[in-house]
């Protein structure tokens, strides 16, 4: 865990469900971290817990229900300022505070965000994913041919 120091998580994403792998991945990347994944699953959770509260349960005691309440809507409008989405330009967001010391919390300056996005396929403009074959072939991705041996065959 010791990446936290260097890439510490954002104070300012409070009851963040959805998105927090993704602003993650990116900042961390862009960092200059590689990321790797198992090939098989090495550990689980149990989403589906009959009887017992869910993270986002818990929001929902304080907000109104939904998928989404309006304080995880805000807070997403962070996280998409900070991955390009169009629609969450600085001058198309209009409560600015949502983007308090975001700076201090944002990409990293090791490797671009749009390297990262093409590499994994997301286009945040067109709101469209791409087929990425070396992810679903179970190869190395284009660049990182390198850890070809961490691969199985």
């Amino acid at each position: 865990s010791d990446f936290l120091r260097e890439v510490p998580f954002d104070p300012f994403l409070p009851w963040i469900f959805m998105g927090e792998e993704i602003i993650m991945s990116t900042r961390l990347w862009t960092s200059g971290y590689d990321i790797f994944s198992p090939s098989q699953s090495v550990v689980g959770h149990m989403y589906v817990r009959r009887h017992k509260p869910k993270f986002w349960e818990s929001v929902h005691r304080v907000f109104s229900h939904g998928v989404h309440n309006p304080l995880q809507m805000l807070v997403l409008n962070r996280i998409k300022y900070q991955l390009g989405y169009p629609e969450s330009a600085k001058d198309m967001i209009l409560n600015k505070s949502i983007l308090t010391a975001v700076e201090q919390y944002s990409m990293g300056t090791e490797r671009p965000l749009e390297e990262y996005l093409r590499l994994v396929g997301l286009n945040m403009e067109r709101k469209e994913v791409t087929y990425t074959e070396w992810c679903e072939t179970g190869q190395p991705p284009p660049g990182f041919e390198k850890y070809k041996h961490l691969y199985p065959k």
